[in-house]
């Protein structure tokens, strides 16, 4: 099945993006070193490329994101930045040199205030549902619960491996802190909480994190089960990978409204016609071809700057 092409309705349209590593193996799994340069590399992506970000979690295998930016290309880019040194930083300390990534990120548009509801409730359930710990704040990794429910602050550590590789090259003494940025991560605030105040936001979040708690400990009383718990997680080898590995099929989009589903399902069908049928035009060597492809639409770097050579005059 082809993949679908990244259509963004309009400017800032949030999207939930979720990464998965290959196989399913846990090489995201979290320890002190690998949260900070996480949080370093979301600080410094966000930073470049002026991506908002609403919440996050990352597990031992994959990770959740809400954000929004103001178009397609800009998205990607972002996110080419971000998992490109997650796989090189957590590579680098699990000594893992293969493919990391199982496949492209997926990105979901969430076109509705309640279907954005439903889903910042299942981000911040993560590590909850799958039995591994209690609470959302349990979570030995990469989290914004804290920052959501405490006002507690996200900040972590990027390395510049290039300067780093030129000072080896050169033998100079290695200090790591010559190196290393520290980078804030502020997360901006969602629709629905915009026009509350601090306090307000902090209670809102506390009593959505309580609901998660209650249920989980319901949940786990039915079933007669135990949580993994912190101590087993971070034990865990990064190279392993569930025996069981489930996917469920990709939605279009996020929404409650079968009129809305609709009307994105027809605007995204125009707009892939829009889109193959500049394709068509670039393929044939139409130095017009830019002018042809929708707008805010991603167009691949060597697509543009053929079609650009072509186009320039001489």
């Amino acid at each position: 099945m082809a993949r679908q092409l990244r259509y963004m309705p309009k400017a800032h349209t949030v999207f939930e993006i979720t990464s998965r590593t290959v196989q399913g193996r846990h090489l995201l799994r979290p320890s002190k070193v690998l949260n900070d340069l996480i949080l370093g590399i979301i600080g410094r992506a966000m930073r470049l490329y002026g991506v908002r970000v609403y919440l996050f979690v990352f597990l031992s295998n994959h990770f959740h994101l809400i954000a929004s930016a103001l178009d397609a290309e800009t998205l990607s880019r972002f996110m080419c930045y971000l998992n490109g040194n997650l796989a090189k930083e957590a590579g680098r300390l699990h000594d893992w040199r293969e493919r990391f990534w199982g496949r492209r990120y997926s990105a979901i548009g969430i076109l509705e205030e309640g279907s954005l509801l439903d889903r910042v409730r299942y981000v911040l359930s993560q590590g909850c549902k799958e039995g591994l710990v209690l609470r959302p704040g349990d979570w030995p990794g990469v989290h914004c619960v804290g920052a959501l429910v405490n006002g507690e602050k996200l900040a972590g550590r990027w390395v510049d491996r290039t300067r780093e590789s030129e000072a080896k090259g050169r033998n100079e003494r290695y200090d790591p802190k010559k190196f290393c940025t520290r980078y804030e991560v502020s997360l901006s605030p969602l629709s629905f909480v915009k026009e509350m105040s601090e306090g307000e936001r902090r209670a809102f979040f506390r009593k959505m994190v309580r609901d998660i708690e209650a249920e989980t400990r319901e949940r786990l009383a039915q079933e007669k089960s135990k949580v993994m718990g912190r101590k087993r997680i971070l034990a865990m080898d990064p190279h392993s990978y569930p025996k069981e590995f489930r996917r469920s099929p990709q939605p279009m989009c996020h929404a409650l409204s079968k009129e809305t589903i609709e009307s994105y399902r027809r605007a995204y069908e125009l707009f892939v016609e829009a889109y193959r049928y500049a394709q068509e035009r670039f393929m044939r060597g139409d130095p017009d071809a830019l002018s042809y492809f929708p707008d805010d639409c991603y167009i691949p770097p060597f697509v543009r700057s053929s079609a650009q050579a072509r186009a320039a005059p001489g």
